[in-house]
């Protein structure tokens, strides 16, 4: 059996007695970007991750070629229907680092005998990228304890507001600027003081310990205290 690809439940493969292949292999994808507005000048835009890969293909099934149509689209079908996830894999190795799930199954019947049996048929696919979330390894050191500070040594400031996330995700930087360092990502519903403003690209919102968020009011609502 010369295997070549398999992904699931289905192995693709051409041999002296079967041919099951792939044909118009096509890969795209796309990136994520926000775009702040700016009163009086274009809009800023804001990067914000990179977007699912998608992977469309067709499939040809013939009785002919060793290959029984009706069971590799009942295959096909439990993977869309059951929402499975799973690498991807042409020749020796995945052909990334993600899992892949069936978006869309597009079936051609072409041909039947006199007694009802599948003949040939062709299946048209979408595959979008499933990432996945990196198993924790190795043993996580403890954290230093911190020294204990005076509370009289410290300066503490008042804050002027909160502010609460309308949107579902939210970056937030360890300085005003769409350049500076995404520390975290702020989820919608979730609420922070606000200690002051700055303009610099673009309006900010200074939330402590040296961490900004966009001050834009399609991404958030504040409140004064």
């Amino acid at each position: 059996m010369a295997k070549f690809a398999t992904f699931g439940t289905i192995t693709f493969e051409v041999s002296p007695k079967k041919i099951y292949t792939i044909d118009e292999f096509t890969r795209s994808g796309g990136a994520r970007w926000g775009s702040h507005e700016i009163i009086g000048k274009k809009p800023m835009p804001e990067f914000l991750g990179p977007g699912q890969d998608e992977i469309t293909f067709l499939i040809r099934l013939s009785i002919m070629h060793g290959v029984d149509p009706r069971k590799e689209l009942d295959k096909l079908r439990t993977l869309k229907d059951n929402g499975t996830t799973a690498p991807f894999i042409i020749g020796s190795a995945p052909i990334s680092n993600s899992y892949w799930y069936i978006e869309s199954l597009a079936e051609r019947h072409k041909t039947y005998d006199s007694k009802g049996q599948l003949i040939t048929a062709e299946a048209e696919l979408t595959l979008k990228e499933y990432p996945r979330v990196a198993p924790k390894t190795g043993s996580q050191s403890k954290p230093k304890p911190q020294p204990k500070s005076n509370s009289n040594n410290v300066s503490k400031r008042s804050n002027i507001g909160i502010v609460t996330i309308k949107v579902n995700m939210l970056n937030i930087r360890s300085g005003p600027s769409l350049n500076a360092r995404i520390v975290k990502v702020a989820r919608k519903g979730q609420s922070y003081k606000v200690y002051g403003t700055k303009k610099t690209d673009i309006t900010w919102y200074d939330v402590g310990a040296g961490l900004y968020l966009s001050a834009g009011s399609k991404y958030v609502s504040f409140k004064k205290v």
